[in-house]
């Protein structure tokens, strides 16, 4: 029952010691931010910059090229008639 216990309590705390940690990272950025704003507005500019995400290109996929020369002829006619259909 008290390893029970024990356990609650140490994991609560590491809980509680990644929230400080990841708390402290956002102030440390705010202040970061604030001492290289000049203007307030430019403050704000970059609170907001942080706000928001990246936007991400889709990923490129390679095209399904496959050389004439590597093709079987009866699969190369198979091909042929999907692409018609």
């Amino acid at each position: 029952m008290t390893e029970i216990l024990f356990v609650f309590i140490i994991v609560t705390l590491l809980g509680l010691l990644a929230w400080e940690k990841n708390e402290n990272k956002k102030e440390r950025a705010r202040f970061l931010n604030a001492l290289i704003a000049r203007t307030p507005e430019q403050y704000r500019d970059l609170e907001l910059t942080a706000k928001v995400k990246p936007i991400e290109s889709p990923a490129k996929t390679e095209p399904d090229f496959v050389p004439e020369s590597d093709i079987e002829d009866q699969k190369f006619q198979e091909l042929i008639s999907k692409e018609v259909a």
